[in-house]
């Protein structure tokens, strides 16, 4: 369990830390591989100096505004635009949660804050994506790079999680803010049944990867390609297999940004349960 607000803070920036040192992570960036504008210690950067930002939503119980705050916080450590965007939007409500019990109840308590949200934390929202030149699942309705969401959102007065109810099916982030966090909850059951091997957060990761399509592969390459890469990545066992895999993701621009993200997520709510690596 989690003691302190400091407590969920710190298993914030570790959850972080812990995803990006998984290695190999087919697509990702990792410990052998960088992309031509995202370094291996931008991920590092972006975690640590988030934790001010995370210490204070845990004290104030902030979600908007505290994926804002991190955004801004990590991006003071770094010269990389979007890190860590989607982690922060899936981590502040968890960790605005952190006294609710164990991961089930965290989850839950997460998900009732983000209904109790107004359409300020939506506008929040909209900012931090906007300074983080993130890259997202186009969706028809309040769409975050048109410039005509921001003027709806503030007049229909629309909360975070109704926003989120509105986007594409394949978009898992919001899927997880609006049904309570439900593959989370299944990747930190994973960790937990695995043990505090130095392998267990890869071994998550092509659990997952293996189970979701990743919505920024559908969005670049299409629903056939980001389904190929779930069957090439149950099929991938060994750590020879899983670094050919890495090799042919990389080569043709395929980046599972979203199953990092909810690798981190998962790892947070392992260690609300007292999982240590």
């Amino acid at each position: 369990m989690l003691k302190t607000p400091s407590d969920a803070a710190v298993a914030g920036c570790l959850s972080l830390l812990l995803e990006v040192s998984g290695n190999p992570k087919a697509g990702n960036v990792d410990r052998e591989h960088d992309f031509d504008d995202l370094k291996f210690e931008h991920f590092l950067a972006s975690a640590a100096g988030a934790f001010p930002a995370f210490l204070e939503v845990a004290e104030k119980r902030i979600i908007g505004e505290g994926v804002l705050r991190a955004v801004k916080e990590s991006m003071r450590w770094h010269r990389a635009e979007n890190v860590h965007f989607g982690a922060f939007l899936l981590l502040v409500p968890l960790i605005s949660s952190w006294d609710a019990g164990g991961m089930v109840d965290i989850a839950e308590a997460a998900r009732n804050r983000l209904r109790r949200t107004d359409f300020r934390d939506s506008l929040s929202v909209l900012e931090a994506f906007r300074l983080s030149n993130a890259r997202v699942v186009e969706a028809g309705e309040l769409n975050l790079k048109d410039r005509k969401t921001e003027e709806e959102i503030a007049q229909k007065k629309i909360n975070l999680y109704e926003w989120m109810k509105m986007a594409p099916e394949e978009n898992l982030i919001a899927r997880e803010l609006v049904d309570g966090f439900k593959i989370s909850i299944e990747g930190a059951k994973f960790l937990l049944s695995f043990g505090n091997s130095g392998k267990a957060v890869v071994e998550l990761y092509y659990h997952l990867l293996s189970k979701f399509p990743d919505p920024l592969v559908i969005a670049k390459m299409g629903r056939e390609y980001a389904e190929k890469i779930t069957e090439w990545a149950e099929k991938a066992r060994t750590e020879e297999e899983r670094k050919e895999l890495d090799e042919k993701l990389l080569k043709d621009g395929a980046n599972p940004g979203t199953i990092a993200d909810l690798t981190a997520s998962s790892i947070f709510l392992a260690l609300a349960e007292g999982w240590r690596i």
